[in-house]
């Protein structure tokens, strides 16, 4: 950027001193806002796709939640294949980064599954709107998902395989397939938390016996536990 741009993006004449440190605040408040704008699209981007999937989704709908126009929500992420990856992604690298580094730690293998299981569980309390995409997404033949987001999916699995593989070595899991198992496990957490949002907007349900109120901290324990026991050597 030459001399001139810069006295011109001050707001400054040409024949203006330039002042670096107007330049600095403009250049700074400029990032602040594209930051905010892009926060603000992925936050209503995340309850859109939630509610209504991504056929039904709507980028209008989506611009109107961020209040901003719809040339932001290209701006930020060129089009709508490409934001409803990123939302997916989000979740996904959160977990693959977290699940990746308990594999590779030094701990036995059933205090690594305690914190497999939890990190899942903890990603998911904090984007309740993941288990309803994930499932409508599966649900439908995942015809949104590219190859660079499978690929995120299978680190997490790898994740759980070292961990299996770890237990067996050590005695204390049986025989059991390894892919088996995950889809044992993490479907029950996305069900979890899906249901947790379908309580929060239909209170009647919550008269039902299976309607019936649990929390996180309960469901956490119950997988841990239920996972242990199906992964246990008999003696």
């Amino acid at each position: 950027m030459t001399i001139r741009m810069l006295r011109w993006y001050a707001g400054a004449g040409l024949d203006t001193p330039l002042r670096p440190e107007l330049l600095t605040n403009r250049l700074v408040n400029s990032t602040r806002r594209r930051r905010d704008s892009q926060a603000a699209v992925f936050r209503a981007a995340v309850l859109e796709f939630a509610q209504f999937g991504y056929d039904a989704a709507r980028v209008d709908r989506i611009a109107a939640r961020a209040r901003v126009n719809k040339a932001m929500i290209y701006y930020h992420y060129g089009s709508k294949p490409s934001l409803y990856l990123e939302v997916v992604r989000d979740m996904l690298r959160a977990v693959s980064v977290r699940a990746r580094a308990i594999a590779e730690g030094p701990v036995g293998a059933d205090a690594k599954l305690d914190a497999w299981i939890l990190v899942i569980v903890e990603e998911a309390a904090a984007r309740p709107w993941f288990p309803p995409i994930m499932l409508r997404e599966l649900a439908s033949g995942a015809e949104h998902i590219d190859a660079d987001t499978f690929a995120m999916m299978n680190t997490v699995f790898l994740a759980f395989h070292s961990i299996f593989l770890q237990g067996r070595q050590e005695g204390l899991f049986r025989e059991a397939d390894p892919l088996l198992t995950y889809f044992t496990i993490l479907p029950s957490i996305l069900i979890f938390f899906a249901r947790q949002r379908v309580l929060s907007k239909r209170r009647k349900v919550q008269r039902l016996p299976a309607g019936a109120a649990r929390s996180v901290d309960d469901f956490l324990q119950h997988m841990r536990s239920t996972a242990r026991l199906m992964l246990r050597r008999d003696t």
